[in-house]
This record gives structure tokens, C-alpha cells and sequence, in this order.
């Protein structure tokens, strides 16, 4: 059995010239550190390319890297969205010490189970949410209208069929 290559993501926004906000996928080693003048510890990617350069990313974004590749060749992370041979949809996450799929309505399958299916990755769920069905934002309160920020998303899907 081969090891599998320990490493992360994480996505990095930042403000381009024009003062459009333009977001990237971080690829490397996970580290929280502090640097001077922060409050406190922050997620950094850090990569070797051309040198050692580490990037702060948003926490809530990072994913750790299966092991796994789709039917295309590319590389499967948590937080993936992927769809099965058989057709299900499901989320990619780190579940009771491993890597499953979760459909939905509490129904998940041990990725390593379906390793050797023809696995298509959809997208993610921080770019394209939208794939999954019957996503539930809670309110603050009932009479709060205000957008909800990511990490208050509760991640709640039906698989399609």
C-alpha cells in the first residue's frame, strides 16, 4: 500500500488592483501561527515552490487532501462535492476518524468504500453551495434579516437521485 501525501487547502482572498476581490486555492501544509502584530494564531498554508512562502488563509476553508483522485485525475479534498457512478450526490468530510461521503439526512458511506467507483468532482461547498439540495441557513433570531457569513451555514442536503 502506498502512502498517501499528507497535505492541505485552503482559500486565500485578496483585493486585486481594479478593487475586485479575487479569491485562490492554497495548496501545501497546514500550520496556525501567530505573526507579529496579530491577535492571535492564524491559518497559514505554507508551500515549496520556489522557496518557502507561507499564505494566511481563511480557517473555515481549509480541507485535508484524501488521498483520492476523481475519474479526471484530480486530487479529492474535504469539503469536496462529489457525485457517484451510481449518481448520488455527496459531501466529502472527516467523519469518526475518516473520510466518508455524506448524502444527507444522516445517511454516509466510507469513501474508501467507494474508492474504486467513477467519482466526478462537482465542485466545493464554499464556490458552488448551491449543489447541494435544501441547504439551511439558520437566523440569528427570527427577526434578524441580516446575510449570514459562511461559518454559520448548517450544512444540511438531500442527495438527488
Amino acid at each position: 500500500m502506498a502512502e498517501r501525501e499528507i497535505k492541505y487547502r485552503g482559500l486565500k482572498t485578496f483585493q486585486i488592483f481594479s478593487g475586485e476581490m479575487k479569491s485562490v486555492w492554497i495548496y501545501g501544509f497546514y500550520l496556525k501561527r501567530g505573526t507579529y502584530g496579530d491577535p492571535g494564531p492564524q491559518a497559514h498554508i505554507f508551500v515549496y515552490e520556489n522557496g518557502y512562502e507561507g499564505y494566511r488563509v481563511d480557517s473555515k476553508t481549509i480541507g485535508q487532501f484524501t488521498g483520492l483522485v476523481d475519474n479526471t485525475g484530480k486530487e479529492i479534498y474535504e469539503d469536496d462535492i462529489i457525485s457517484t457512478e451510481d449518481g448520488r450526490i455527496g459531501l466529502v468530510e472527516f467523519h469518526n476518524g475518516s473520510f466518508v461521503v455524506n448524502y444527507g439526512e444522516g445517511m454516509r458511506q466510507a469513501l474508501y468504500d467507494v474508492q474504486n467507483w467513477k467519482l466526478t468532482i462537482l465542485g466545493n461547498r464554499f464556490e458552488t453551495p448551491e449543489l447541494l439540495i435544501g441547504i439551511i441557513a439558520p437566523k440569528k433570531n427570527a427577526t434578524d434579516e441580516q446575510e449570514l457569513e459562511l461559518q454559520e451555514l448548517d450544512v444540511a442536503f438531500m442527495a438527488r437521485k
